[in-house]
């Protein structure tokens, strides 16, 4: 008796390969002429359809190119526009050249006119911006450009019906052909399988039936009915089969308790924690359409998550600025996270957020979301504000009693309302130098004040570094000739100007070489130098003083820092280097110092070079 299954299959099979033979044969040459048919078949439909889809996205394309060109950048939409003009007219002659079917003619000839139409009042919404704004300009899009818009993607959508039905009825004609080629090798076949019929019924069903069974089992597992179990019919290799897809069946369902209830609360957790998030969060996938918002951004734009949902970020959110910066940081290949500060108005109030853009990348390093946390940061904006206009108060205040006391004490030391003892001009001298501190003290909160202010206070323009450094040099070659000491500049004639604010790089210059006189002694040396490096100008200015300790080097340049040296005699107000500082980076340059205590100090300063 045949137990195994391979030995049943193959008595079956010896019986009916000569009759499959037959068939096989018939059957080839039947298959060669419905191929014949079918490589003609819908070829024309299909490119139509084809056509069609290309417009329907060119289109819609060029109508985010519109949002583009209203709300983030005029030229990006322009280009954005008349590119997908060219893809549109490509694909339109394609479908010029191809009509087969019967009033697709009239569609084509409708389309034609509709997108003629359409460009027409891209034209039209330019003139309008231009001429009254974007306001006016947004409201004639909603009103003119998108009824012809939609009634543009309706006609291509008849015609793209038009050539589907066109295709089913190619292929009932088709079908039909199969439907006789079936019928003559079913006549065969039922020839054929009458003579094997008496031999095989038996084995067949026999061995088939365990298959069957199984079939339908996993079917039912596919459907997601893992409790199935599989009958086990026969003890052959079939059966084996059946008792491991059924082990595997158990394995699947345990699998599927112990983990899809932790992978739908994980996911629950973290849409809750994302929506607890007191800052406004958004996630956008790659096309930048809105897949999760939380309840502070709701509130913040007064918007809802669910009008947002798979909406085009400019379609819910209006800000230029702020899909700007989103844009530039998705593409940026050197970090996965930036951020930057924007401003945001509401109805009742100004914003400040540190907005911060993460992107999600997949395991090819390609963007497929991005992450964007705006952090508000009005709080210590308004804070920063307050100091500042505090600092400018008190120091305009201060100002006027100050220039009185360094005015009366000028007067009492030059004696013209009466002579003073020794004792009494000694005074009026240490009067004198303390007013001086304290007026450059207050001055020098005042240039902290104008820095720190919202408003420009550069007066910026091409500049020549060889007549600042030459002023300062005359400002101060009296005072170094006084004390003996070497004030030399080393420059190059053929340096490039500076797109700088001279008045406050002179500042800089002033102050760098005033510290370098006031901590040099006598038969010293201080050098100025300017030298380039890249694309950016450097100016050093070198001294042979007292150096700087080296717990100082890192701190020097913050406010209020002075160094605490019991042999010098010169103690300033610790904000002249923090100026410097403020003022240098504020034109895009840097500025350190490099010191040897005991032997000089060198501090140099970079500025960008005009391109």
């Amino acid at each position: 008796m045949l137990k195994s299954l391979k030995s049943k299959i193959s008595m079956v099979y010896l019986s009916l390969v000569f009759t499959i033979a037959i068939v096989g044969i018939v059957s080839i040459f039947n298959v060669y002429q419905l191929i014949k048919s079918i490589d003609s078949l819908m070829v024309n439909n299909y490119k139509s359809i084809n056509a069609v889809t290309n417009m329907v996205e060119a289109i819609e394309e060029q109508n985010n190119s519109i949002l583009a060109y209203l709300y983030v950048d005029k030229q990006k939409g322009i280009n954005g526009f008349y590119n997908n003009n060219n893809i549109f007219n490509q694909w339109y002659i394609v479908e010029y050249n191809n009509i087969t079917e019967q009033g697709e003619m009239e569609h084509v000839t409708k389309i034609n006119e509709l997108y003629k139409n359409y460009l027409r009042l891209f034209s039209n919404i330019q003139e309008m911006s231009n001429a009254q704004g974007n306001d006016k300009a947004l409201e004639y899009y909603n009103k003119e450009i998108t009824p012809v818009f939609s009634a543009l993607k309706q006609e291509l959508g008849y015609l793209s019906s038009l050539n589907e039905k066109a295709m089913f009825h190619s292929k009932e004609m088709v079908t039909n052909s199969a439907y006789n080629s079936m019928y003559i090798i079913t006549v065969l076949s039922a020839i054929a399988v009458f003579g094997g019929y008496a031999i095989s019924r038996f084995s067949i069903n026999k061995s088939l039936k365990p298959i069957y069974s199984l079939t339908e089992t996993m079917k039912a597992i596919k459907e997601g009915y893992l409790n199935q179990e599989a009958p086990i019919i026969s003890q052959d290799e079939i059966g084996e089969l059946t008792n491991e897809f059924n082990n595997m069946t158990k394995r699947l369902q345990n699998f599927e308790k112990s983990t899809l209830g932790k992978l739908l609360s994980e996911k629950n957790k973290s849409v809750a924690i994302v929506k607890s998030i007191f800052d406004p969060l958004i996630v956008l996938d790659e096309n930048y359409k809105i897949i999760l918002l939380n309840d502070a951004c709701e509130k913040l734009f007064n918007i809802t998550e669910s009008d947002a949902i798979q909406k085009y970020f400019l379609e819910v959110i209006r800000h230029g600025d702020l899909y700007d910066f989103i844009y530039t940081a998705s593409k940026s290949a050197d970090t996965n996270t930036s951020q930057k500060i924007i401003q945001i108005e509401t109805l009742d109030q100004i914003y400040y957020f540190n907005v911060v853009v993460t992107a999600i990348k997949d395991s090819t390093s390609s963007i497929s979301g991005l992450v964007v946390l705006l952090q508000n940061i009005t709080q210590l904006k308004q804070l920063e504000k307050t100091k500042s206009d505090f600092m400018s108060t008190v120091s305009h205040e201060f100002k006027t009693p100050l220039t009185s006391i360094m005015i009366g004490a000028s007067l009492l030391e030059e004696m013209n309302i009466g002579k003073l003892n020794n004792k009494q001009q000694d005074i009026i001298k240490t009067i004198k130098e303390e007013g001086e501190e304290l007026n450059t003290l207050v001055t020098n909160l005042l240039q902290i004040s104008k820095l720190e202010a919202k408003k420009p206070i550069f007066n910026v323009e091409p500049v020549s570094i060889n007549r600042i450094i030459e002023t300062a040099l005359k400002t101060f070659r009296e005072q170094a000739n006084l004390k003996n000491i070497s004030l030399t500049y080393e420059s190059n004639e053929s340096l490039p100007k500076l797109n700088i604010d001279s008045e406050k790089v002179n500042w800089v210059v002033n102050n760098l070489i005033s510290n370098a006189l006031k901590f040099t002694k006598s038969n010293g040396s201080i050098t100025i130098k300017t030298f380039l490096q890249e694309d950016r100008m450097c100016v050093s200015v070198t001294d042979t003083g007292i150096g700087i300790p080296e717990e100082y080097r890192e701190t020097i340049f913050d406010r209020f820092v002075q160094i605490k040296e019991e042999d010098s005699e010169y103690h300033g107000t610790g904000l002249g280097l923090a100026i410097a500082k403020e003022i240098v980076e504020a034109h895009g340059g840097e500025i350190w110092c490099e010191s040897t205590l005991g032997k000089g100090s060198t501090f140099i300063f970079t500025l960008p070079i005009i391109d």
